[in-house]
């Protein structure tokens, strides 16, 4: 099949995102063993059966720095026997050195989060798919524009959680960028500007008439209304709108 640039710089954009979904579906393979183990003695996992995951998630960060500012898994409520909901989540702090996320779990607390509620967790329950959700303002975690990637984590039927990682917006424009075409954009599922190298579109615009969908339907770049193409960037739903 004939390379088209819409093509080509979209397979060099999903590669950047594809490695770091690799990486982050190791540790959901990981978690369906340890929970596994538990199973195996008869008993429900707890949050401490989770210890052996802390150094894997150690390694995704440093293994992308700085591209990922924190990754980790994120339990499905009552899958631990001690705790009904559950982060393992890491992220890098100020100095640079990685930091456990701590966050209020208890729903009668003021400052309950409910994870359960975040697209980044419903949306790979639904779909049994990995997803990305942003750009939007991390204000539970970095207070940064972030992506947040994210993976189911399966045990056949059973949903045990997912894994994910956060992504910063400008360093992933650092790595990005230089992949685009002049006047290329690249959006989400929902047809949200992330990136772009045109002066009329701005991240967070919204481009209605986009039809995403059609790219997946027909499983290569298709042409759009007004101009231009647009192409399926690797596994994650994501999308470069070339002129």
């Amino acid at each position: 099949m004939t390379e088209t640039p819409a093509r080509t710089a979209g397979q060099a954009v999903g590669q950047v995102f594809d490695a770091v979904l690799r990486s982050i579906e190791g540790l959901s393979a990981q978690v369906v063993d340890l929970v596994g183990r538990a199973a195996a003695r008869g008993e429900r996992a707890g949050h401490e059966d989770l210890a052996p995951l802390r150094l894997e998630i150690l390694g995704v960060l440093g293994a992308h720095a700085p591209l990922v500012t924190g990754t980790g898994f994120v339990a499905a409520p009552g899958l631990l026997a001690d705790a009904p909901l559950w982060l393992e989540w890491w992220q890098t702090g100020e100095g640079g050195a990685p930091e456990p996320l701590i966050v209020d779990l208890d729903p009668a607390g003021h400052g309950f989060y409910d994870y359960t509620s975040r697209p980044w967790f419903t949306v790979p329950e639904r779909t049994r798919g990995p997803n990305v959700h942003g750009p939007y303002v991390d204000y539970h975690g970095t207070d940064q524009y972030i992506l947040t990637m994210s993976t189911p984590v399966l045990d056949g039927p059973e949903f045990l959680g997912i894994t994910g990682a956060d992504l910063y917006l400008r360093r992933v424009e650092k790595a990005v960028l230089p992949l685009l075409p002049p006047g290329a954009i690249l959006v989400n599922s929902l047809g949200r500007v992330v990136i772009s190298r045109s002066a009329r579109h701005v991240t967070g615009a919204l481009l209605r008439r986009l039809d995403v969908d059609a790219v997946d339907r027909a499983g290569v770049p298709v042409e759009v209304d007004g101009g231009g193409t647009l192409a399926r960037c690797g596994e994650l739903r994501l999308y470069l709108l070339t002129p």
